[in-house]
């Protein structure tokens, strides 16, 4: 399969993150600029201290270099390199009214990440390679050191490693024994025919009248799930199907959602819309046709516009319903954990 050019969300959320606002750049002149920058020697000793240790708690002790400070930030923006065990350029977010780093991000060229990696962790990442097929080789063209320190800022993780390539992501998430997880995008044109059908054979037969046609596929790897995930650009159909048993685990049309906001959420599921026995009776064919599942037997929970179909020792179902009672989500829990 051929991979599409580029794919790179947390990249792109990060960059985001670190990017001034469109009103700052537009006000930006030439004196702002001037005004917004500082030197790294114009960093009184505590706080040069305080950014070096953050950096050093990641690299250990290596030439690390504070290069310029952008006050136009809040928190500031302070760029610098380290020269050590291999080159990288660095970035960090510091709160100077709380005296706080908020982030650290550290950039590496990938010829440097055999020397920057330490040997354990190099071969448990070789190891998880080798979960792709030979089409989805995962091509590396880079990697980057990643630590946040608050909550505050919706990271998809708080310290982790991002390895990434055209159109791939890998992520290793270090508070979590080093837990790894990998994104490759693909075209649809380019994806298994016979998938691509299952998914839109899924969505059509959720029954939402209108749909958004896909415009791409992601392959993911985390854990033991190994999943194709159809999707928009603007994510409002996505479709989950497994990558070696081409069972589909998920579907979900938001084109369905049609409260007008969180008070009409709240005032429209403050009672069950649907009884359990009217959920069932309307879930029973869409999920034996999507899922090949059937619900006899099975029990209903009900909160709010979410309805779970429960079986003991088989596949959960939760159903998500709008408010005129339709079913616009599905998602399949399997009972040993696994999709596949």
């Amino acid at each position: 399969m051929k991979k599409i050019p580029s794919f790179t969300a947390v990249i792109a959320a990060i960059s985001l993150l670190l990017s001034a606002p469109p009103t700052l750049a537009a006000k930006s002149n030439e004196l702002s600029l001037i005004e917004n920058y500082m030197s790294a020697d114009q960093l009184d000793r505590k706080t040069q201290k305080l950014l070096n240790d953050e950096i050093v708690k990641l690299v250990g002790k290596q030439n690390i270099q504070f290069i310029k400070i952008d006050t136009s930030f809040d928190p500031w923006v302070i760029n610098g390199t380290i020269d050590g065990t291999g080159f990288a350029d660095f970035t960090q977010r510091y709160d100077p009214d709380t005296n706080h780093v908020a982030s650290t991000l550290i950039m590496y060229d990938t010829a440097d990440l055999n020397k920057v990696m330490d040997n354990a962790l190099h071969l448990k990442l070789d190891a998880f390679l080798k979960t792709f097929e030979d089409e989805d080789i995962f091509i590396k063209s880079g990697f980057w050191r990643f630590k946040a320190n608050d909550q505050d800022h919706g990271h998809l993780l708080q310290n982790y490693w991002v390895i990434f390539g055209p159109s791939q992501q890998l992520y290793i998430d270090v508070d979590k024994d080093n837990q790894m997880s990998a994104i490759l995008q693909y075209k649809i044109d380019d994806s298994y025919a016979w998938m691509t059908n299952i998914a839109r054979n899924s969505l059509k037969t959720l029954g939402i009248p209108s749909v958004k046609a896909f415009d791409y596929t992601l392959f993911t790897v985390e854990g033991k799930d190994m999943l194709w995930q159809y999707r928009d650009d603007d994510n409002l159909n996505y479709v989950h199907i497994g990558s070696k048993t081409g069972k589909v685990w998920k579907v979900t049309n938001e084109l369905g959602i049609n409260w007008k906001n969180d008070v009409d959420f709240k005032k429209s599921f403050a009672k069950p819309k649907l009884s359990k026995n009217k959920a069932l009776s309307i879930a029973v064919p869409t999920v034996r046709s999507i899922f090949g599942i059937e619900l006899k037997g099975y029990s209903v929970r009900i909160q709010e516009n979410e309805y779970t179909f429960t079986k003991k020792g088989a596949t959960t179902l939760i159903g998500k319903i709008n408010t005129k009672g339709a079913f616009y989500s599905f998602e399949a829990i399997p009972s040993k954990g696994v999709r596949n």
